[in-house]
């Protein structure tokens, strides 16, 4: 069986100019949706960004299902030994896990609706990787897309600098202003997706053009600098080093070891210090600001909830925001109750799908890609593919310290990082030709 880091001559001999043409649109149809969302540039001065709802995006949720067909045809018709393999048992656990979550919230439709719309995420980011016939095309692939979103953050600071970068008249967190978000809603989503742009302008410098990945690695890291996003700027360097390292590691529990440290160290260090006064005190002498910019406030209140409904939580994407949540704040209560999520991946799952949901999706998230990272490993892989999934799976488990970027809609870094958790699936099922 065959992976795209099988070279294109093997894998698709026959390949007619039509069948590139609609492989090539349903690429970047994929890729520009889950960056751009159907409502790139968002006005942050609108009064409108702070209301609560359970209603949902029509135009959204039309071209997601529009999409997802068109990717469902062509998989059917070309791939569909491969689409089996993309459902795991940890996957299918942690689905259900979701669901019995979401049946059980305060808004069932809401955390349902909004689960499928996670499952179909989840196909089309798999479905990424089976459209190029070829590495270097995927190479190609990804520089246009790169390019694309990189000359769009560019044009909004340089002629939307009112929704491309945070200014002090924003409703929410004016004290942002003048950090660069380009087209999406934060300048932490637009870090996240910088740094998963310089990734992948390494791919691109090891695979197809130097002079292509270098020029996308230098503009999205720019873009980064001036994001002042401090979580992506601060784990970029460490994550290139750790994807360094652990390719020269020869035993498997190092490795895990290298892998866990930094997410476990900064868990530890953010939600820990609100839960034991010992870490507490040492977050204190360590950093400037030990409330981790007023989020040890919403930490407090997620593990709070935990409590109150350990088992499967409050609902799959159906608590922050909720009306009834929002409803129950005044000025004497904490600001929680108006946070957008627990800016933490893992308390966010736990809060909203309980600690079964986190387990599993921890078992989905970290056991299994490692399991698979290093099956690979003895299989002459494709070793700039591998760096490819293996750095943005690592940059994402870090991440989610501080954002809840897991199973987040219209976040191109969880779209990114399902992507690679397949891509080091689909691995271990093909011989790799180097």
């Amino acid at each position: 069986m065959t992976t795209l880091s099988t070279p294109a001559h093997v894998v698709w001999p026959g390949v007619t100019g039509g069948e590139r043409l609609v492989r090539n649109f349903l690429f970047l149809a994929t890729f520009l949706l889950t960056w751009f969302t159907v409502s790139p540039f968002p006005d942050l001065s609108e009064p409108e960004s702070l209301a609560a709802g359970t209603g949902g995006d029509f135009l959204g949720q039309a071209a997601m299902v529009l999409l997802t067909a068109a990717l469902a045809g062509f998989v059917l018709i070309k791939r569909s030994a491969l689409v089996p393999r993309i459902v795991t048992l940890p996957l299918l656990l942690v689905l259900a896990a979701f669901a019995v979550s979401a049946t059980h919230s305060a808004y069932p439709d809401v955390g349902m609706r909004r689960l499928v719309l996670g499952i179909f995420i989840i196909f089309q980011s798999s479905v990424l990787l089976l459209l190029p016939y070829g590495r270097e095309h995927f190479a190609r692939l990804l520089t246009v897309g790169a390019v694309i979103v990189l000359a769009a953050c560019y044009f909004g600071v340089a002629f939307m600098p009112q929704l491309s970068i945070h200014q002090a008249t924003d409703v929410a967190e004016p004290a942002l202003a003048g950090d660069w978000r380009g087209f999406f809603t934060h300048k932490n989503g637009a870090g996240a997706a910088m740094a998963v742009l310089i990734f992948i302008g390494i791919y691109i410098y090891r695979t197809w053009n130097r002079f292509a990945g270098i020029g996308i690695a230098v503009f999205a890291a720019i873009f980064l600098h001036f994001t002042h996003s401090k979580s992506p700027l601060n784990l970029l360097p460490v994550v290139l080093l750790f994807s360094y390292l652990l390719q020269r590691l020869r035993n498997p529990l190092p490795a895990l070891v290298l892998i866990l440290v930094v997410p476990l160290t900064l868990n530890l260090l953010s939600v820990g210090s609100v839960m034991f006064g010992p870490i507490h005190n040492l977050v204190e002498h360590l950093l400037p600001d030990p409330t981790f910019t007023g989020r040890n406030v919403i930490w407090s209140f997620a593990l709070d909830h935990v409590a109150q409904r350990p088992l499967f939580g409050f609902g799959f994407e159906s608590f922050w925001g909720m009306p009834n949540l929002v409803a129950e704040w005044n000025y004497l209560e904490s600001w929680g109750y108006r946070a957008s999520d627990a800016h933490n991946g893992y308390l966010n799952l736990a809060v909203t799908t309980g600690l079964v949901g986190l387990v599993l999706a921890l078992w989905w998230l970290v056991a299994q890609p490692f399991a698979d990272y290093w099956r690979v490993r003895v299989l002459r892989p494709d070793r700039a593919l591998t760096t490819l999934f293996l750095q943005i799976w690592l940059f994402t488990l870090c991440l989610g310290s501080f954002e809840s970027v897991f199973f987040a809609g219209g976040s191109a870094p969880w779209s990114m990082m399902v992507m690679a958790v397949v891509g080091l699936r689909f691995q271990t099922l093909a011989r790799s030709f180097e």
